[in-house]
């Protein structure tokens, strides 16, 4: 009877390890299979941490299933004997393994906070494009200064190009700006500008999404995310250049009015100086 709990015990723990190691080599688990140098560095990150922990994690796991199989109270075999100690090797051992792990643990997140610090502009031969982010209640506004048109819900650029996004909000206290495949969360908050600098390796489109719980509509507050060729980025500038819809001082007026489950929108022109006005209004200096 014994052994049979044993192999169930057993084999409950490999089809755990199974599932998770299944769920993750999925491709909807977003955050494991990114496509930009900055969720690459985060993801590479987090793997390296794991496996310095299991240095600690798995032995311990291990030990304490030997244990609790060999002085289980039906063992008569097993000796008690609470004097036991390892002596200080056995407490060197305990306490400076850990130790060490730790030691290295910190000094590999502490390089790679600065090396994926949002702050910092990424190394390239390519001038960053800048796009400017509005969170709104509950929508995603892009705003392309140099190009003077704007998107809603939706936002395009070329492949192997560093993205420079401004972050800020309009009338939501705080919303947190996510794309799982492409860089870490960051908050855009009213009457600040928050900058974050990414890069895709390759095309294709991506979720983004608010991961910070902001009310009734959070849930339908994502957009859509597209990497493409810089002849078709060009292309899709022109397109939305054609669009019949301005946004205006007014129309702004009108988006900033909380509603769930926008559609994409693409706006042909934009007021000059928007981005600015909208961070500045909480300032109390306009």
């Amino acid at each position: 009877m014994r052994k049979v709990k044993f192999v169930i015990g057993v084999l409950a723990i490999v089809c755990a390890v199974l599932s998770i190691f299944f769920i993750l080599s999925s491709e909807k688990a977003l955050v494991t299979h990114p496509k930009g140098i900055i969720a690459d560095g985060e993801l590479s990150v987090i793997i390296t941490n794991y496996l310095l922990m299991s240095i600690i994690i798995l032995p311990t796991f291990i030990f304490l299933l030997v244990i609790a199989w060999k002085y289980n109270a039906k063992n008569a075999k097993a000796e008690y004997d609470p004097e036991h100690t390892g002596g200080v090797r056995g407490e060197l051992i305990l306490w400076i393994i850990p130790s060490v792990v730790i030691v290295i643990m910190t000094f590999v997140t502490w390089k790679a906070t600065h090396e994926l610090d949002p702050y910092r502009p990424l190394k390239s031969e390519i001038d960053p494009l800048r796009i400017q982010v509005v969170a709104l209640d509950w929508k995603w506004l892009f705003i392309y200064p140099e190009q003077g048109i704007a998107t809603l819900n939706f936002v395009q650029f070329p492949a192997g190009v560093p993205i420079h996004f401004s972050l800020a909000a309009d009338g939501s206290p705080m919303n947190s700006f996510w794309m799982p495949q492409l860089s870490g969360q960051i908050y855009a908050m009213t009457g600040m500008v928050t900058p974050l600098h990414i890069m895709a390796y390759e095309t294709g489109e991506y979720t983004g999404r608010a991961a910070e719980l902001n009310g009734r509509g959070y849930a339908g507050m994502t957009f859509l995310a597209k990497s493409t060729s810089q002849s078709d980025f060009e292309d899709w500038i022109i397109a939305v250049k054609q669009s019949p819809l301005r946004l205006t001082d007014q129309v702004y007026n009108n988006l900033v009015a909380p509603s769930e489950d926008n559609p994409i929108m693409l706006y042909s022109h934009v007021e000059e100086n928007l981005f600015n006005k909208i961070v500045m209004k909480y300032s109390g200096l306009n």
